[in-house]
């Protein structure tokens, strides 16, 4: 099923890959290094996370057309549904709770590896959950991310990423 988005991926984009630098923790990976000069845990983890982002996108995506579905008959127009449904989840498909779950799973993930791997193999968790994607060609699943307007991740009191 195609994803219905209302903004650019670009913008969304270049907002996931620049965000987190405001506010990552000093103990943070923050480099934006390649799949293949990252270290084989997380490579690994990168392939699970791309079959567990495909599984989400599924469900989200039938989600996000039942949303919408409902939407034009209760709005009585295509262009009413959309525009209801966007300002109720401004980030369309993407607000899907399994979407969020694998993100915030994989982000948290991808920290962990950072600190067993080092900076010399370690990859910042941002470029490791989109630009990543964008690199393999993954083109649907850039979609589906670019569509959050912010990462679905915080900071305990110590400033580390929870």
């Amino acid at each position: 099923m195609a994803l219905i988005t209302l903004y650019s991926s670009e913008l969304g984009i270049r907002r996931l890959l620049a965000q987190p630098r405001d506010v990552a923790p000093p103990s943070d990976i923050r480099v934006a290094r390649k799949h293949d000069d990252a270290s084989p845990m997380h490579r690994t983890l990168f392939v699970e996370y791309v079959a567990e982002l495909k599984d989400a996108y599924d469900i989200a995506t039938e989600w996000w057309a039942d949303i919408i579905s409902t939407e034009e008959g209760r709005q009585g127009s295509r262009e009413k549904a959309l525009e209801k449904a966007f300002n109720d989840r401004v980030a369309g498909a993407a607000a899907s709770p399994n979407v969020v779950w694998v993100i915030r799973r994989h982000w948290l993930k991808c920290v962990t590896a950072n600190f067993s791997a080092g900076e010399e193999a370690g990859v910042a968790a941002e470029t490791f959950l989109l630009q990543w994607l964008i690199d393999a060609g993954e083109e649907e699943l850039v979609k589906l991310v670019a569509c959050m307007p912010y990462w679905p991740i915080g900071q305990d009191e110590k400033g580390n990423w929870c």
